[in-house]
């Protein structure tokens, strides 16, 4: 009996051992045990999209051929002719095209040659102002990215990635609001 009783220890002592060991293990390593995500109302491209750096208002941004004191305000539309995304959102994008006032100028970047954008936009029924200009020397890491910029150069706005119908709601209010 007493010979049971050694055994029934030393195999306690090593279980509490081995717990032990895992969790001095785990806060020391940084591991964390997983939890399951939390619910959010966001659409999966536009949380795809949010994971992505935003250009932060202040931002001044340098294209070369954009003369920003042409308006008081650009539109200024990273696009890329690979991007579904940006295809998925030609309609909206045509909705900025007919609000359009002498106060905001369009103009769609492509990283892509404009020999090569332009037929893009014209298949999906668009007509902007186009350049072509490194997105990541404008800071922008995704495309659809949208940058509202004042006459000086400065980003006031920026909205990354496709948009719900709210979020592009909120967007025509506040371009031309």
């Amino acid at each position: 009996m007493i010979r049971k009783l050694e055994v029934l220890a030393n195999i306690t002592v090593i279980i509490t051992s081995i717990v032990l060991c895992v969790v001095i293990v785990r806060n020391h390593s940084g591991l964390q045990q997983s939890t399951p995500p939390k619910a959010t109302a966001t659409p999966p491209a536009t949380a795809a999209a949010s994971r992505r750096a935003v250009v932060q208002p202040g931002t001044r941004i340098f294209v070369p051929g954009i003369d920003w004191s042409k308006s008081n305000r650009t539109l200024l539309l990273a696009l890329s002719t690979h991007c579904h995304f940006c295809t998925e959102s030609a309609p909206f994008f045509k909705q900025l095209k007919q609000r359009r006032t002498d106060d905001v100028r369009i103009v769609a970047v492509f990283p892509q040659p404009v020999d090569q954008a332009k037929p893009y936009l014209d298949k999906l029924d668009l007509s902007f102002e186009i350049v072509q200009s490194s997105l990541d020397t404008l800071g922008i890491s995704g495309t659809p990215t949208l940058l509202l910029i004042d006459r000086d150069g400065a980003v006031t706005e920026s909205w990354v990635g496709r948009l719900s119908e709210i979020e592009a709601a909120r967007v025509l209010a506040k371009v031309y609001g």
